[in-house]
Order: C-alpha cells, then structure tokens, then sequence
C-alpha cells in the first residue's frame, strides 16, 4: 500500500501539463507570474491531496452504489444515510479534483487562462485579488472540508503543504505594490494560525506578532477502524446543485433503565 502511494505521490507531484495554461505566457507581466509561481507548490499539493483522496473513493467498492460523475442529492436520496454521507464525500471529492466543474480548483486557479496582453495589463489588481482568494479558499474551506472527510473516513495520510517563507512574500508583495500592480494593503503575507487556519498579515513582523507559522501540524487519524460511521453522522446538505457534507455530532447514547 504505501509503494502504491508513493507512486500516486511521484506520478501527481506537479500540477497535469495543462493546468499551467495562462494563454500566451508572453504577454503576462514577470511580476504577475512571479505571483501565481510562488503559490502554485501550494495549490498543486491540495489539488493532489483531493485526487488521492478521490483514488481512494473510487477504488472502494461501495463507490459502484454512488451515481458517476458528479450528481445531486436527490440522485441519492432513496440510499440508507451511510451510503449518503459516503456518495456525498464521494461527489465532493470528484469537485475539487476536476479539471471543468466550477467548483473544481483547477479551473479557479486558471480562471484567466487566454487573456490578451491589454487585458491582463489592465486586470492585473484583479488577477491578484483573485489568485489571493483561491489560495485562501483552497487552504481555507476547501482543506477543512477536506480534513473532515479524512477524520470521517480514518484516512491518516494527509499533509498540508508549506505556505511560502513569510519573508519571500513580504518581499515579493512589496514589489508588486511598487509596480503598481497591487494596491498598498490588498495582498498579504499569509501563514498558518492556530487550528490550521490561514491568516493574512500586512508584514512579517505582523505575522511573527499574531504566531502564524509557514508549516502546518500533520493531520492525526481519529478513529481505530477505517470506514466506520460510529460516533459521527453526515448529513447531507446541496450548495450549487452538488453534494456537501456537514458534520455533526453523534446523539448521546440513551441509557435505558434495567429492571429488576
């Protein structure tokens, strides 16, 4: 099994040849580059933390039971609750690893693939906000949803990636706010807070003050025995025509009194 993984890991280290499609890298301005450069390490290793977890999901066999592609709560609605938390985690998974559904990282993270060179001049406050708030949103929602559905399914193998050195971002953000691509404040140096969380700063000096740090703490396995629905339940919920998962608590056991 971990010689499989490994290979998974080897095979998937970078982000598939065509994620790295900006149109005619010609006409995109070095600083702006140098941005999207300087994160991708970060997005590339969620992406592949989804379709690992999406591999492990397919090859399951309760999996057959799940429509294909990616589908609707009411497409499930007649199966038992587990297999609905299970297709839910399932459809979720299939989101964020595809390469065309909205929801999907890569498409967000090649939103402005094409652009002509006027374009991309003009858009380059734009662009940056945008990259920011992928970046925050794949290291934010995205990785809780993604750490709930390891807790939930006892997968223990899951790392989340360094954020950049804050010093390498301070000094990047400055340049960008020198050339007039970036407005003083927008962009932020962006670390791990406690519980995870990432958390902007306007400086290093900021972000050393609020104990953000550039690693994150490995994810540890909760249950002792893997594909077991003993002690949480999932309801089903959908946000956009697609499947989520919300957690919730187990029902405290009741204690029924024994005669005698």
């Amino acid at each position: 099994m971990e010689t499989l993984r490994a290979a998974y890991f080897a095979r998937n280290l970078r982000l598939a040849p065509h994620s790295y499609a900006l149109g005619d890298a010609a006409v995109w301005p070095s600083d702006l580059l140098a941005y999207r450069q300087q994160w991708e390490p970060f997005i590339a290793a969620h992406l592949n933390l989804w379709r690992y977890m999406n591999s492990i999901f397919e090859a399951t066999a309760a999996a057959k039971q799940c429509p294909p592609g990616i589908f609707t709560a009411a497409a499930v609605s007649k199966l038992d609750p587990s297999m609905q938390s299970f297709c839910a985690s399932l459809a979720l998974t299939r989101i964020r690893a595809s390469d065309t559904d909205p929801g999907g990282i890569l498409p967000q993270w090649n939103a402005w693939a094409g652009k002509s060179s006027a374009e991309i001049l003009a858009g380059a406050p734009s662009i940056l906000r945008w990259y920011q708030d992928v970046v925050l949103k794949v290291g934010g929602e995205y990785k809780d949803d993604l750490v709930k559905i390891a807790k939930l399914w006892n997968i223990t193998d899951i790392n989340l990636p360094p954020v950049p050195e804050f010093s390498t971002q301070e000094s990047l953000i400055a340049h960008l706010e020198g050339a007039g691509l970036a407005a003083q404040g927008v962009l932020q140096i962006i670390g791990y807070g406690s519980g995870q969380v990432l958390v902007g700063a306007a400086d290093t000096a900021s972000a050393v003050a609020k104990g953000l740090r550039d690693t994150a703490k490995a994810i540890p396995g909760v249950f002792a025995n893997p594909w077991t629905w003993i002690g949480i339940t999932a309801a089903v919920a959908v946000v956009g025509g697609a499947l989520v998962v919300h957690y919730l608590p187990a029902p405290e056991p009741r204690h029924e009194r024994v005669p005698r």
